[in-house]
């Protein structure tokens, strides 16, 4: 067997972190790495760093989700494959399952290296670079949880049974997820300001605040130009619908939430300068014409290459925990996310 880190040049790192790192962190959910394997057996050395708060992590064979596990407090070898074919060769993906976690910041997934037999090469390119920027349905929460549970539990959060992954493996794209529940991209679900998902855009994983993940890297600028983004999908205003209803639906707080989202949409537009950006709309019950709006205010003012889609709502049937919809809605809304970037970029 041979030993790498995830710095060796055969691995891919997949999602926003800190790359300088010695010992590399995922906290985005999505985040991890890939690698081509000629060989047998993959193992990775990984460790989570709260035992209060269990991270989950998935992994796949060619796309293909194989395993779910539970990586537990402590440094140990977990096996990702065993017994392949040793003269193919497949591309071996580990990603984070969980969101990020503001209320433990100390919590994250770490991976101290790999050890395998045969031999490790780079994937090659994907097709295509998404980023998704959302709350807790871009972090499917609830998405593996019996119909109608009421916990909240991180093992019903999933990057796999979510459709950004149903997305991306159709349209053979890689992802960035930058996902949290409860926050908006103005206020929180309860109107407070602090709970946005702009304030932190610019940073690594600037939702984490605190000694721990500033030593990792969260607070650090995040460089663009490394990952040059095809496509920016953002999925929020569910929770500002909520938090502007709590603060109270009047001509003056609805167009405080309108302008503070279409700077939102600015400075993604500035980060992302060649991206096309697409505004999913919340469902037909929390006041998507706020995000016709944005965009609209947007597109008055200049913004090219920006549009909205509308996703169909879900029902009873398609409720997983805690009013999320399931892995099955999940699919359907990343196949259908995907035909209409096909549209959209001529695919």
């Amino acid at each position: 067997m041979t030993e790498c880190t995830l710095h060796d040049p055969a691995v891919r790192l997949l999602g926003r972190l800190d790359e300088t790192q010695q010992i590399i962190s995922f906290d985005w959910t999505a985040s991890g790495f890939e690698t081509m394997l000629r060989g047998s057996e993959l193992w990775a050395e990984m460790e989570s760093t709260d035992p209060e708060h269990d991270i989950w992590a998935a992994v796949y064979v060619d796309d293909a989700p194989v395993s779910r596990f539970l990586v537990e407090p402590g440094k140990r070898w977990y096996p990702l494959v065993r017994h392949m074919s040793a003269e193919l060769c497949r591309r071996v993906s580990l990603v984070k399952e969980t969101q990020p976690m503001p209320h433990a910041p100390a919590s994250t997934l770490r991976v101290h290296g790999l050890r395998y037999d045969g031999a490790l090469s780079l994937p090659a390119p994907h097709r295509l670079r998404i980023e998704f920027i959302g709350d807790s349905l871009s972090s499917a929460e609830g998405a593996l949880a019996p119909k109608d549970n009421s916990e909240w539990l991180s093992m019903w959060f999933t990057a796999t049974g979510n459709y950004s992954f149903y997305c991306c493996r159709t349209l053979d794209a890689e992802r960035r997820v930058l996902s949290q529940s409860g926050r908006g991209v103005y206020w929180d679900y309860t109107g407070n300001r602090q709970g946005n998902m702009q304030d932190d855009y610019e940073t690594v994983c600037g939702v984490l605040r605190g000694d721990a993940p500033e030593a990792r890297g969260c607070q650090k600028p995040y460089d663009f130009a490394s990952w040059p983004a095809d496509v920016v999908c953002i999925r929020l205003l569910s929770n500002d619908a909520s938090g502007l209803r709590a603060r109270g639906v009047n001509d003056e707080n609805t167009q405080e939430l309108i302008d503070g989202a279409a700077a939102f949409l600015k400075k993604v537009r500035l980060r992302n300068p060649s991206a096309y950006l697409l505004w999913i709309l919340p469902a037909s019950d929390t006041m998507p014409e706020l995000g016709v709006q944005v965009v609209g205010k947007c597109v008055k003012e200049g913004m090219q290459r920006v549009s909205t889609f509308t996703l169909p709502d879900y029902g009873p049937e398609d409720m997983g925990a805690r009013n999320h919809p399931n892995a099955a809605y999940n699919a359907r809304a990343g196949l259908l996310l995907a035909n209409h970037l096909k549209q959209l970029l001529s695919l």
